[in-house]
């Protein structure tokens, strides 16, 4: 974080930070581009794409998408992953 603070709230840190603390903002760095991470053994590597866009635990991610799908009574949440398998690039 440079010297003026996050550009979204103004709030200081004295620490070097990713994220702003206050808002939650990300802080300095190229945007990152959203791929699928076939690593690790996924299906097709969406959650763990999307885990890392957001720069958050894959685990986390796969956690809510499957109680989301489960909750909406599995075929939306099939046919959702299968589009963003389709649409999302692989790295």
């Amino acid at each position: 974080m440079d010297a003026r603070g996050c550009p979204r709230c103004g709030h200081r840190t004295g620490e070097p930070a990713s994220f702003c603390p206050a808002c939650g903002t990300r802080l300095g760095g190229p945007p990152r581009a959203l791929r699928r991470r076939r690593a690790g053994g996924t299906l097709a590597g969406v959650c763990s794409g999307l885990a890392e866009y957001f720069d958050v635990d894959p685990t986390l991610v796969r956690v809510a998408y499957l109680s989301a799908t489960v909750l909406s009574g599995l075929f939306p949440g099939v046919i959702l992953y299968l589009v963003l398998a389709l649409f999302i690039p692989a790295d």
